[in-house]
């Protein structure tokens, strides 16, 4: 018997908690959320007891009318991951862009990596003048997201990849270096 969509977010859950391999069980909601959007998302929307797991139902389906529950959610840190990924399965990409950028100055490195990711995957215009400030940013975890988000933005983040390829730390030259590479092959 085929499980619900609801269904499927209690056993992700468990299997999360148990420490088991959940990759049958996501690849399941993938289906449901792309062939049953609908339903699916009633029943996300319905899901109760764990809201970063509803929040992550509902960004597999990627519906627009949800785009506000993920900017409401990124005012909770406990959320604020969960949020900026089910930001980028909207498509809407100005507003999310516009969400997005004053996260840019989050005092937290991990939701101004979040949003350097979410900000080159937008492309819109002005990206990379607000994302080239951090290239001088204190944390190196912003600076390797950076240097891995810029190929999205193609030959003009070119320079300030270089520039990255010149940091001292070695993670975010190895960033640099990979997002290089995939600008290159883009180009082929």
């Amino acid at each position: 018997m085929e499980r619900s969509f609801g269904e499927l977010l209690r056993a992700l859950r468990e299997a999360v908690r148990a420490g088991h391999d959940i990759t049958d069980i996501e690849d399941d909601l993938d289906h449901l959320a792309e062939f049953e959007p609908e339903a699916s998302r009633a029943e996300a929307l319905a899901y109760t007891g764990d809201e970063m797991g509803r929040l992550w139902g509902l960004g597999k389906i990627g519906d627009p009318r949800d785009l506000e529950l993920f900017v409401v959610a990124l005012d909770d840190p406990a959320l604020r991951a969960t949020a900026f990924e089910g930001l980028g399965q909207q498509p809407d990409r100005v507003r999310v862009d516009a969400v997005a950028r004053p996260y840019l100055r989050d005092p937290e490195p991990r939701t101004r990596a979040r949003a350097a990711g979410l900000v080159s995957w937008c492309r819109q215009p002005g990206a990379l003048d607000v994302l080239t400030p951090l290239a001088g940013d204190e944390d190196p975890g912003v600076r390797r997201s950076l240097g891995i988000c810029l190929e999205r933005l193609g030959d003009a983040a070119e320079p300030l990849l270089r520039v990255l390829l010149e940091d001292p730390d070695p993670g975010v030259r190895s960033s640099a270096s990979l997002g290089m590479r995939r600008l290159r092959a883009g180009r082929r």
